[in-house]
C-alpha cells in the first residue's frame, strides 16, 4: 500500500510541476501584445534606427488570413494549404485462440489498427490582418488544424484465391477491416491567430518560433479571446488533477495503516 502511495504521490508532484509550466505559457499568451501589424512594423522600424537591425524582439497576438505565394497541396483533399498532416490507419482483426478452465481451447477476434503510412509539411506563410502583412516560419509551432479529408475504405472481398489455396481476412478468419483516411490543414485564405515572437532577425521583420524555449508559438482558427481562455484551461485541469491524485494517494496510505 504504501509503495502505491507513493507512486501515485510521484505523479500528484510531476502534473503539479507541468501545471506550473503550462500556467506560465498561458500568462505568456494573455500578455503578448495586440497590435496591428502595421503598428508592429512602425515600432520594428523605430527600434531598428535607434540601435540597429536584428535588434527588435516582441511577443505578439495577431490575427489576421493566411496568404501563399506557393502553397502547398494536401495529399488527400488536394487543398492548397500551408501546412498538413494526414495518415492512413488500417484497421484489422487478430485471431486469437484461448484456453478455457477445462482445456478446450476457443477462438477469439480481437480488433486492432496500425498506422501505415503519414506525413506532414509545412511552408512559409504570409499573415494579412488588413493594415499589413507578415511572414510566419512554422517551424516548431503548436499548429491547431482543420480536417479536410476523412474516409474508410473497406478491404476488397472476403478473402483472396491463390490458386487452389484461399487465404481469409473477412469477420470470420480475421485479417484486414479497412482503411481510415484523415488529413488536417491549414488552407491558404484561412484566419488564424499567430502567438509568436516577432523580430526583424537578417532585416526582415518576422513571426518565428521564440528564442525562449518555453516561450509559447502557436497558430490556431481559434478567435484571439479563444486562444487566451484556451491557453488558460489546460493548467486548471492539471491543477485540479493534482489535488485529486494527492488525495487519493492520502487515502491509500491511511487504508495501508487502517489494516
Amino acid at each position: 500500500m504504501l509503495f502505491i502511495s507513493l507512486l501515485v504521490l510521484a505523479g500528484s508532484v510531476w502534473t503539479s510541476r507541468w501545471a506550473r509550466q503550462e500556467a506560465a505559457k498561458a500568462q505568456a499568451v494573455s500578455l503578448a501584445a495586440e497590435l496591428p501589424l502595421s503598428q508592429l512594423a512602425e515600432d520594428a522600424a523605430s527600434v531598428a534606427k535607434e540601435m540597429g537591425a536584428g535588434s527588435f524582439r516582441q511577443e505578439v497576438k495577431i490575427r489576421g488570413t493566411i496568404a501563399c505565394d506557393s502553397p502547398l497541396v494536401a495529399e488527400l483533399s488536394h487543398t492548397p494549404c500551408v501546412s498538413y498532416r494526414f495518415s492512413v490507419t488500417r484497421d484489422y482483426e487478430e485471431v486469437l485462440w484461448e484456453v478455457g478452465p477445462r482445456g478446450s481451447s476457443h477462438q477469439r477476434l480481437q480488433r486492432k489498427s496500425e498506422v501505415v503510412a503519414s506525413n506532414q509539411a509545412d511552408v512559409a506563410f504570409w499573415l494579412d490582418d488588413g493594415t499589413a502583412r507578415i511572414l510566419v516560419h512554422p517551424e516548431h509551432a503548436k499548429i491547431e488544424w482543420i480536417k479536410t479529408h476523412a474516409s474508410f475504405q473497406q478491404a476488397p472481398g472476403p478473402g483472396l484465391n491463390v490458386g487452389s489455396l484461399v487465404m481469409n481476412w473477412g469477420p470470420r478468419g480475421g485479417g484486414t477491416i479497412g482503411y481510415r483516411y484523415e488529413e488536417f490543414s491549414l488552407p491558404v485564405g484561412q484566419e488564424v491567430t499567430v502567438v509568436a515572437e516577432a523580430g526583424d532577425a537578417g532585416g526582415q521583420l518576422a513571426l518565428r518560433a521564440p528564442e525562449d524555449e518555453g516561450a509559447p508559438f502557436l497558430v490556431s482558427p481559434d478567435s484571439l479571446r479563444g486562444v487566451t481562455k484556451g491557453a488558460q484551461l489546460l493548467p486548471s485541469v492539471l491543477r485540479g488533477v493534482s489535488i485529486g491524485l494527492a488525495a487519493v494517494a492520502v487515502l491509500i496510505f491511511l487504508l495501508g495503516v487502517l489494516r
